[in-house]
């Protein structure tokens, strides 16, 4: 039994499982984006699901798409390629005739591309997934559990299992897009921290080396002396702070500047990482990107000597 409520101790850890999450609310479920897909698919494979995946971006009729399931779930030679015999094979497959593995946790549908596929035939992008929500249903009889989860922008699929077809769970969140940066640009964080005047330079003191790695690796580097925030940033920052700063405390910045090249965002992290690995809290970190295109870019490297260079 895949969900034992008579074990309820069990049962309430079952119950915070992502496969819970779709299966307490039907079968059929549709992502906005590939990586959506690719997490929950990823999620369920490691609870023990045998996932099928089928791409639907290179379909350009209904005969493509009744290959591509009977390859993908090892239908047998006489499959119809109707919807009818799609029911059919799908009724097998939930009784554990093929593909699917009795000793797996379920069995999942998993389609990238599918608006692809919408876009040539709605109406039976619709009715295969009506018809897996149907066998879906028969499945559980034998405590078989069945998904179908498509990448799909489409909104309004006419309801299946008489259910509509909804957004599915999301448990991870998908990266930051790509936010290069070249050898002409500079890339500016701004450490925050709460410390008294002595603190500060200790702090400062122990900045080149925490970060000398990471910097390097990315290109030419300078860390400014330690300047209290203006009134306004400090009055500003203390008000949106969960707790009053540290009693003694004043709010000082360190300028980091860099030109090399990289993504601001992943050096962003890596930065943070070497902070918290060599035990030097902060409050906040600010990115500031000035690109070699802009006039912003003169002004600010009046701050770094050592990272200008004869042409700018």
């Amino acid at each position: 039994m895949v969900f034992d409520p008579t074990d309820r101790e069990m049962f309430d850890t079952q119950r915070q499982r992502f496969d819970w999450s779709l299966l307490q609310n039907g079968n059929v479920y549709r992502y906005d984006t590939v990586f959506q897909l690719d997490s929950a698919c990823t999620r369920l494979t490691d609870l023990g699901y045998l996932v099928h995946r089928v791409d639907a971006h290179l379909w350009t009729n209904v005969e493509d798409m009744h290959t591509a399931f009977a390859k993908t779930m090892s239908f047998p030679s006489y499959y119809g390629r109707n919807l009818d015999a799609f029911a059919d094979v799908l009724s097998d497959v939930a009784s554990f005739a093929y593909g699917s593995d009795p000793t797996s946790l379920g069995t999942v549908l998993a389609i990238s591309g599918y608006d692809t596929f919408a876009r040539i035939d709605r109406r039976t992008a619709t009715s295969v997934l009506d018809i897996f929500s149907a066998q879906a249903r028969l499945a559980a009889l034998y405590a078989h559990p069945m998904l179908c989860l498509v990448e799909s922008t489409v909104t309004d699929y006419a309801a299946v299992g008489g259910q509509q077809v909804s957004v599915g769970s999301v448990w991870d969140v998908e990266p930051d897009p790509p936010a290069p940066f070249h050898h002409g640009d500079l890339v500016e964080q701004v450490l925050q921290i709460y410390a008294d005047e002595a603190s500060a330079s200790k702090y400062f003191a122990a900045l080149n080396q925490a970060l000398a790695d990471t910097l390097d690796a990315h290109g030419r580097w300078q860390i400014l002396n330690p300047v209290l925030a203006s009134e306004r940033v400090a009055t500003l920052h203390a008000e949106n702070r969960p707790e009053p700063p540290p009693t003694g405390t004043q709010l000082w910045e360190i300028l980091i500047g860099l030109r090399g090249a990289g993504d601001h965002t992943v050096l962003g992290d890596q930065l943070v990482h070497d902070l918290s690995k060599s035990g030097l809290h902060f409050d906040q970190l600010i990115t500031k990107f000035y690109s070699a295109e802009t006039k912003e870019l003169k002004q600010a490297l009046t701050y770094y000597p050592s990272l200008q260079n004869s042409d700018d």
